[in-house]
């Protein structure tokens, strides 16, 4: 399966964040203020896409709920190139058939390592608790097919070093999971909860599309 929600499965598509440096009020909150909303998540909003990775991309359109609660409403998504530096037309889009909620869970400072060998980084994070009802996952494109491969049904499409395939595992039960966002200039972390070390991890590195 590809990476698509890091967000609510703990292993690539969560998101929420928490905002760099210290003292006074948090860039979230600044932005609020300006926008005139009064979520403290109001930085967040936008689109946001992470680097390429072999033919593909996430992107990651945050926006507030229209209930007035301050809670975001997040829609990942990704994106596969035919070329492997994600230049050329986009082949196939997956995405899910539920929107995720982020309920906002307070703020935190949380030494959060920003690449594999690198030291921790010292981050404010805006903490939230993503939610999504049932849901399942779903490629489009003018050259997907749906096919049958290993005794598993799968999206395929072609690429120019071959093909590359999802695969259709039905219906995902709902879920409620710990995550964060924090913001540093035009770069947006999103950070999960590791269940097993009891830390949070750093999930996708965007910038603002």
């Amino acid at each position: 399966m590809k990476k698509i929600l890091a967000v609510l499965v703990g292993s690539t598509a969560a998101l929420l964040t928490g905002c760099g440096g210290g003292g006074g009020g948090s860039s979230a909150q600044q932005l609020a203020g300006d926008s005139g909303s009064t979520s403290p998540l109001a930085a967040y909003l936008g689109t946001w896409q992470s680097a390429c990775d072999d033919h593909d991309r996430q992107v990651l359109v945050v926006a507030l709920k229209s209930d007035g609660s301050g809670s975001l409403e997040l829609t990942p998504t990704g994106e596969t190139y035919f070329k492997a530096d994600c230049t050329g037309p986009v082949v196939a889009t997956d995405g899910m058939s539920a929107k995720i909620t982020g309920k906002p869970d307070g703020t935190a400072d949380m030494p959060i390592k920003l690449a594999e060998n690198a030291a921790a980084t010292n981050l404010r994070v805006d903490k939230f608790t993503s939610s999504v009802p049932a849901y399942t996952f779903q490629r489009s494109g003018a050259t997907v097919q749906y096919v049958l491969r290993d005794g598993k049904q799968q999206w395929c499409v072609k690429v120019d070093n071959g093909e590359s395939c999802m695969w259709d595992e039905g219906m995902h039960a709902a879920l409620s999971v710990p995550g964060g966002l924090s913001l540093r200039g035009n770069d947006l972390y999103s950070v999960v909860l590791d269940p097993e070390k009891g830390v949070y991890v750093l999930d996708v590195h965007y910038v603002k599309k």
